[in-house]
């Protein structure tokens, strides 16, 4: 089968054996579509990290076709979402429900199919029946992609105790800042968020109740919309807005880093986080939130808006760096703005 792997510098589209079942516990997934995450988009460009060898994606959803001589739960033709974190259930965390910390077996961190395992950049995949999760009957498949980067947004959300009626900025109005204006809104938090992109930012103004560049959040527009205060939550989806987040999180406030880059380094001072009694919350993997993420994407349809590019396996160079920004397109072109693609099989 056709399949996208990493090499160590770049994704190769490479034939790969069809994955089969081995575990009385096992499903194999026909994918219908793969979402690309920014986690693929960081080790592309080198902000972090990839296994080499293993085929990425991990944002799927699919149709069962053939189960396990144990899998109770799941039929021939069921649609399903894939949970990529395979938590292994046996290591100390574990045991202990913490999931989400999971080191693996071997004590090298948590399984996580397009990580470390083989994903779903390909058109077959197998898991164990636990970590699939059957769709409503009249869900779209767009809504559905939306499950995994929700179940993350809701894990940071709730770790975070954000509650009706507090005020939230969010950093950036990619996929991932703009589930995270969805959930905020839904929740009933005055939302604001700021983005550079032009098309991004126009997706955000329909979300948010406030949604500007970066440079247009003063304090004059922010005591508009909130008076003295600041916000009560700052959330960093870009992964490099630490001093802006500091910049605008009120006292007694939480700031949440939840963008990846590896790269980026920001000195803290510990005093002022003392003084100002400000939160720096980091939450891990998700926790326990994957079928809320499901329910949250059937309830809020909105969120298959997102997918906004559709392509098919072989066309992933071009599906890379449209995504990547250098597809040679105006951020104030007419076209629809680059929300987020993905692989259609």
């Amino acid at each position: 089968m056709p399949a996208l792997v990493w090499n160590s510098q770049r994704l190769n589209l490479s034939e790969q054996d069809i994955p089969v079942i081995t575990l009385a516990t096992d499903v194999k997934v026909k994918i219908h579509m793969t979402g690309i995450c920014g986690t693929d988009l960081a080790v592309i460009t080198g902000k972090e990290p990839g296994v080499p060898g293993v085929i990425r994606g991990h944002e799927a959803v699919g149709t069962v076709i053939e189960t396990g001589s144990n899998v109770t739960s799941l039929k021939a033709g069921d649609r399903v979402v894939v949970d990529p974190n395979h938590s292994c259930g046996k290591c100390r965390f574990c045991l202990q429900g913490k999931l989400h910390l999971c080191t693996g077996t071997d004590g090298q961190g948590m399984p996580i199919a397009g990580l470390n395992k083989n994903g779903t950049f390909a058109p077959w995949f197998v898991s164990e029946d636990k970590f699939l999760h059957k769709l409503p009957e009249q869900m779209s498949w767009e809504a559905a992609l939306a499950t995994e980067p929700l179940a993350c947004v809701l894990h940071n959300f709730r770790e975070g105790r954000v509650k009706t009626g507090d005020s939230v900025l969010i950093l950036g109005s990619g996929p991932m800042g703009l589930l995270c204006q969805f959930v905020a809104k839904r929740m009933g938090c005055t939302t604001v968020s700021i983005e550079i992109n032009a098309g991004r930012l126009a997706k955000a103004q329909q979300i948010s109740d406030y949604a500007c560049p970066p440079e247009e959040l003063t304090a004059e527009r922010v005591f508009r919309i909130l008076g003295e205060k600041k916000f009560d939550f700052v959330i960093d989806t870009v992964g490099t807005q630490m001093e802006m987040a500091e910049k605008w999180v009120e006292r007694g406030g939480t700031i949440i880093p939840f963008g990846i880059n590896g790269r980026y380094q920001y000195t803290i001072s510990p005093t002022y986080y003392t003084q100002h009694a400000v939160r720096l919350l980091g939450a891990g993997e998700y926790l326990n939130t994957f079928e809320d993420a499901l329910h949250f994407a059937k309830d809020v349809p909105e969120v298959a808006s997102l997918i906004t590019r559709k392509y098919s396996l072989d066309q992933f160079e071009t599906t890379i760096q449209e995504l990547l920004g250098n597809s040679g397109n105006s951020a104030v072109s007419s076209e629809p703005p680059v929300l987020k693609s993905a692989f259609v099989f």
